[in-house]
């Protein structure tokens, strides 16, 4: 091979393999959150969390997996957590593995078994719910990914989820309104379009809960009663999550639907 030959071929090779990298969803790859100096507070949730799971870890018959606005069901739902997914007594009970702050980047490196580095949120095999419900996303706004690579994080939790957990049923919950309604129109509906296509291919064991459409007011817009600031929920939006997600939990536990 000539010189300028080898050249042009290491060039198309590294044009070739910078298109590849280019490609690349960094809202896919399993990335750790820094748990050090302030961010200590972090490293001390996992254990809290974890310390739960291991609680009776086999009489979980749900597992919600998110961010601050799943951890905070536990915190701002006023009794609806402790009244139906808090006691080991109930039919919905359910473990938390909600942490503030995660991007699915972040959920995918705790769900990554411990002997591959990862954390390991699911590890114990005594956790096997009937139902897993995931709301992920909002934080891959901040800042944004685009539309298709945020619907691609969600995607590549889901499918983990379902390696790990093939026996139980996974609910994904769409991203819902933001803080911004340029964000809402260029990102999350359009992701959120995708999610629903994505739960349809994954079979009929997934299913996508809309949460986008019942957090808006009569005008379309977002239904500001329902947040305490621009993203988490108050008392209110939980009340309006947990009456459009218990039917169709309900239904995917077998439990008939009330009148």
């Amino acid at each position: 091979m000539t010189l300028p030959s080898a050249m042009t071929f290491l060039l198309g090779g590294l044009l070739l393999a910078g298109s590849v990298l280019s490609k690349e969803n960094p809202a896919e790859l399993a990335v750790p959150r820094d748990t050090t100096g302030k961010s200590q507070w972090v490293a001390n949730h996992y254990k809290r969390m974890m310390a739960l799971a291991d609680k009776s870890p086999e009489k979980f018959r749900i597992v919600f997996v998110g961010d601050s606005i799943t951890k905070k069901w536990l915190d701002d739902s006023g009794s609806l957590w402790a009244d139906n997914f808090g006691s080991e007594d109930s039919p919905f009970y359910a473990l938390n593995l909600g942490v503030p702050g995660d991007r699915t980047d972040h959920v995918l490196y705790r769900l990554k078994a411990k002997e591959d580095g990862g954390l390991g949120n699911l590890d114990n095999p005594a956790i096997q719910p009937e139902v897993i419900v995931l709301m992920i996303g909002t934080n891959n706004l901040f800042p944004p990914h685009d539309a298709e690579q945020i619907a691609g994080g969600i995607g590549a939790v889901a499918k983990r989820l379902k390696d790990l957990r093939p026996d139980s049923k996974l609910i994904i919950c769409s991203v819902i309104p933001s803080n911004s309604a340029q964000k809402d129109e260029e990102l999350v509906i359009p992701a959120n379009a995708t999610l629903s296509a994505l739960a349809e291919s994954m079979g009929d064991d997934v299913r996508y809960l809309d949460l986008f459409s019942p957090f808006l007011d009569g005008q379309g817009k977002k239904n500001t009663e329902c947040y305490e600031d621009g993203l988490h929920l108050n008392e209110k939006g939980y009340e309006v999550w947990f009456s459009e997600l218990m039917p169709m939990l309900k239904e995917t536990l077998g439990l008939a639907t009330e009148n």
